[in-house]
């Protein structure tokens, strides 16, 4: 897990959004710290107060990326009772981040392998929220009875499947599309 600050100044947290929006309209791996700083209107002296290194610093901005969209899941989840709807409401969450989510900044995330590693860590714990869900709901009768780990790993291969840039070239289709079509598949299918 990365070593983040729990708070960040108003300069930092506008600094990160700026990145944030810029790696996920262009990318990440073909920015210089200098461009960086250029495209975030800040020197490059503000970078180094928020990561030691352009590898940091893309690491910092990706988990945070991740972080967000997780609590948005969690909370949108926690707002709604029945199973069926909490477990789409947890995967629009996904829907909804990935919307302005480019094919470079998927294919960067993919490629640069602790990028990769830190998108792994973070679909491993939504996987196994979504887990806990389907065994609270077995446990309470909402869910007939069945294997919640069968099922999260079912979830977990589809979700790595269709993260794969070549895979969404192939059917034609943007993270956000297939990652609705798999909620509005585990909502049918699933429960």
């Amino acid at each position: 897990m990365l070593d983040i600050r729990e708070r960040w100044t108003t300069r930092q947290v506008a600094l990160l959004n700026d990145l944030e929006s810029l790696f996920l309209a262009e990318g990440f791996r073909h920015l210089t710290i200098s461009e960086m700083a250029s495209r975030s209107h800040s020197s490059r002296r503000t970078l180094y107060t928020v990561a030691a290194s352009k590898e940091e610093l893309v690491l910092v901005v990706v988990d945070r990326f991740y972080n967000r969209m997780g609590k948005e899941a969690r909370s949108r989840a926690s707002k709604v009772d029945d199973v069926h709807d909490k477990i789409q409401a947890y995967l629009s969450a996904s829907v909804d981040r990935n919307m302005n989510i480019s094919p470079t900044f998927l294919r960067d995330v993919e490629e640069y392998l602790p990028t990769r590693h830190l998108y792994d860590r973070h679909q491993d714990m939504a996987v196994s929220a979504l887990e806990e869900m389907i065994r609270t709901a077995m446990d309470t009768g909402e869910l007939r009875s069945g294997s919640p780990a069968l099922i999260a790993e079912i979830i977990d291969a589809v979700i790595k499947r269709l993260r794969d840039p070549e895979i969404l070239a192939k059917i034609g289709a943007s993270k956000s599309d297939v990652m609705k079509a798999f909620a509005q598949l585990c909502r049918e299918g699933i429960v």
